[in-house]
Protein backbone atom coordinates (compact mmCIF):
# COMPACT_ATOMS: atom_id res chain seq x y z
CA UNK A 1 0.00 0.00 0.00
CA UNK A 2 2.82 2.19 0.52
CA UNK A 3 3.55 2.88 -3.28
CA UNK A 4 0.10 3.88 -3.84
CA UNK A 5 -0.25 5.95 -0.61
CA UNK A 6 3.33 7.72 -1.98
CA UNK A 7 1.87 8.58 -4.90
CA UNK A 8 -1.44 10.26 -3.75
CA UNK A 9 -0.01 13.85 -4.40
CA UNK A 10 -0.93 13.18 -7.84
CA UNK A 11 -4.48 13.32 -7.04
CA UNK A 12 -4.31 16.68 -5.93
CA UNK A 13 -2.67 18.05 -9.73
CA UNK A 14 -5.52 16.34 -10.99
CA UNK A 15 -7.95 17.82 -8.98
CA UNK A 16 -6.57 21.61 -10.07
CA UNK A 17 -6.66 20.20 -13.84
CA UNK A 18 -10.21 19.17 -13.41
CA UNK A 19 -10.63 22.30 -11.20
CA UNK A 20 -9.18 24.78 -14.49
CA UNK A 21 -11.53 23.19 -16.84
CA UNK A 22 -14.64 23.32 -14.48
CA UNK A 23 -14.43 26.64 -13.21
CA UNK A 24 -13.45 28.22 -17.29
CA UNK A 25 -17.01 25.94 -18.18
CA UNK A 26 -18.54 27.62 -15.58
CA UNK A 27 -17.73 31.11 -15.94
CA UNK A 28 -18.11 31.02 -20.01
CA UNK A 29 -21.55 32.39 -19.63
CA UNK A 30 -21.76 34.00 -16.06
CA UNK A 31 -21.15 37.52 -14.41
CA UNK A 32 -18.81 38.45 -12.04
CA UNK A 33 -21.66 38.44 -9.28
CA UNK A 34 -22.96 34.66 -10.21
CA UNK A 35 -19.49 33.17 -10.74
CA UNK A 36 -18.94 34.65 -6.70
CA UNK A 37 -21.85 33.43 -5.44
CA UNK A 38 -21.25 29.85 -7.35
CA UNK A 39 -18.11 29.59 -5.76
CA UNK A 40 -19.21 30.38 -2.25
CA UNK A 41 -22.55 28.37 -2.60
CA UNK A 42 -19.87 25.41 -3.84
CA UNK A 43 -16.96 25.78 -0.90
CA UNK A 44 -18.69 27.53 2.00
CA UNK A 45 -20.99 24.80 2.83
CA UNK A 46 -18.47 21.81 2.95
CA UNK A 47 -15.72 23.93 4.99
CA UNK A 48 -18.34 25.25 7.41
CA UNK A 49 -19.68 21.38 8.12
CA UNK A 50 -16.44 19.36 7.11
CA UNK A 51 -13.91 21.80 9.31
CA UNK A 52 -15.72 21.63 13.02
CA UNK A 53 -16.29 17.83 12.52
CA UNK A 54 -12.90 17.64 11.92
CA UNK A 55 -12.17 20.00 15.02
CA UNK A 56 -14.52 17.78 17.24
CA UNK A 57 -12.56 14.53 16.09
CA UNK A 58 -9.12 15.90 16.71
CA UNK A 59 -10.23 16.75 20.22
CA UNK A 60 -11.87 13.77 20.74
CA UNK A 61 -8.47 11.78 20.07
CA UNK A 62 -6.66 14.11 21.59
CA UNK A 63 -4.84 15.32 18.91
CA UNK A 64 -6.00 19.13 19.32
CA UNK A 65 -5.88 21.45 22.51
CA UNK A 66 -9.47 23.33 22.55
CA UNK A 67 -8.10 26.92 21.85
CA UNK A 68 -5.86 25.52 19.34
CA UNK A 69 -8.55 23.78 18.07
CA UNK A 70 -11.06 27.24 17.71
CA UNK A 71 -8.38 29.17 16.30
CA UNK A 72 -7.73 26.73 13.46
CA UNK A 73 -11.45 26.41 12.95
CA UNK A 74 -12.05 29.92 12.39
CA UNK A 75 -8.88 30.43 10.37
CA UNK A 76 -10.62 27.73 8.00
CA UNK A 77 -14.16 28.75 8.01
CA UNK A 78 -12.88 32.15 7.35
CA UNK A 79 -11.04 30.73 4.16
CA UNK A 80 -7.95 32.28 6.06
CA UNK A 81 -5.30 31.63 2.86
CA UNK A 82 -2.07 31.04 5.37
CA UNK A 83 -2.39 28.02 7.62
CA UNK A 84 -2.48 26.67 10.56
CA UNK A 85 -6.04 25.28 9.54
CA UNK A 86 -8.32 22.90 11.44
CA UNK A 87 -6.50 20.15 8.61
CA UNK A 88 -3.77 20.38 6.93
CA UNK A 89 -5.68 19.41 3.55
CA UNK A 90 -7.43 23.01 3.90
CA UNK A 91 -4.07 24.38 2.10
CA UNK A 92 -5.80 23.62 -1.71
CA UNK A 93 -8.63 26.03 -0.85
CA UNK A 94 -5.94 28.83 -1.04
CA UNK A 95 -4.60 28.34 -4.45
CA UNK A 96 -8.12 27.15 -5.61
CA UNK A 97 -9.61 30.80 -4.27
CA UNK A 98 -6.11 32.37 -6.21
CA UNK A 99 -7.45 30.97 -9.60
CA UNK A 100 -11.03 32.27 -9.15
CA UNK A 101 -9.98 35.41 -8.07
CA UNK A 102 -8.42 35.63 -11.57
CA UNK A 103 -11.18 34.14 -13.50
CA UNK A 104 -13.40 37.03 -11.46
CA UNK A 105 -10.98 39.69 -12.38
CA UNK A 106 -11.75 39.07 -15.82
CA UNK A 107 -15.38 38.75 -15.67
CA UNK A 108 -15.43 42.08 -13.87
CA UNK A 109 -13.59 43.91 -16.63
CA UNK A 110 -15.59 41.96 -19.00
CA UNK A 111 -12.57 40.33 -20.39
CA UNK A 112 -12.82 36.56 -20.13
CA UNK A 113 -12.06 36.36 -23.78
CA UNK A 114 -8.25 37.03 -22.24
CA UNK A 115 -8.84 33.55 -20.40
CA UNK A 116 -6.39 31.58 -22.38
CA UNK A 117 -3.92 34.39 -23.31
CA UNK A 118 -4.00 34.34 -19.13
CA UNK A 119 -3.92 30.70 -18.95
CA UNK A 120 -1.21 30.34 -21.03
CA UNK A 121 0.79 32.79 -18.48
CA UNK A 122 0.69 31.09 -15.94
CA UNK A 123 1.09 28.14 -17.36
CA UNK A 124 4.33 28.80 -18.80
CA UNK A 125 5.14 31.24 -15.53
CA UNK A 126 4.79 27.32 -13.34
CA UNK A 127 6.61 25.29 -15.87
CA UNK A 128 9.50 27.81 -16.36
CA UNK A 129 9.53 27.86 -12.64
CA UNK A 130 9.64 23.99 -12.26
CA UNK A 131 12.11 23.91 -15.30
CA UNK A 132 14.14 26.01 -13.26
CA UNK A 133 13.96 24.39 -9.65
CA UNK A 134 16.34 22.11 -9.94
CA UNK A 135 19.31 23.49 -11.97
CA UNK A 136 19.43 27.09 -10.12
CA UNK A 137 18.49 24.54 -6.51
CA UNK A 138 15.38 26.66 -5.86
CA UNK A 139 14.42 23.77 -3.24
CA UNK A 140 14.25 27.53 -0.66
CA UNK A 141 11.11 28.33 -2.76
CA UNK A 142 9.18 24.70 -2.99
CA UNK A 143 7.17 25.67 0.25
CA UNK A 144 6.59 28.97 -0.47
CA UNK A 145 2.93 29.58 0.54
CA UNK A 146 3.10 33.26 -1.62
CA UNK A 147 4.06 31.10 -4.82
CA UNK A 148 1.04 28.58 -4.03
CA UNK A 149 -1.38 31.81 -3.87
CA UNK A 150 0.60 33.17 -7.23
CA UNK A 151 -0.25 30.30 -8.73
CA UNK A 152 3.43 29.85 -9.47
CA UNK A 153 3.46 26.35 -7.76
CA UNK A 154 0.01 24.68 -9.25
CA UNK A 155 -0.27 27.27 -12.14
CA UNK A 156 0.10 24.82 -15.13
CA UNK A 157 -2.21 22.25 -13.59
CA UNK A 158 -5.38 25.13 -13.93
CA UNK A 159 -3.90 26.19 -17.01
CA UNK A 160 -3.99 22.30 -18.29
CA UNK A 161 -7.64 22.67 -17.54
CA UNK A 162 -8.26 25.76 -18.84
CA UNK A 163 -6.80 23.88 -22.36
CA UNK A 164 -9.03 21.20 -21.94
CA UNK A 165 -11.73 23.51 -21.71
CA UNK A 166 -10.72 25.56 -24.79
CA UNK A 167 -10.15 22.22 -27.05
CA UNK A 168 -13.47 20.63 -26.21
CA UNK A 169 -15.25 21.00 -29.09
Amino acid sequence: IGAWVESGWVGVQIFFVISGFVIAFSAEKSTPLRFFEARVKRLAPAVWICAPLTAMVLLIVGLSWPTDAVIRLVRTGLFVPYGPWVDSVYWTLGIEIAFYAVVWTLLLLGRFHLMEVVAIAIGLTSTLFWCLYYPLDWSGLAETRSLDLLLVHHGVFFATGVMLWLMRF
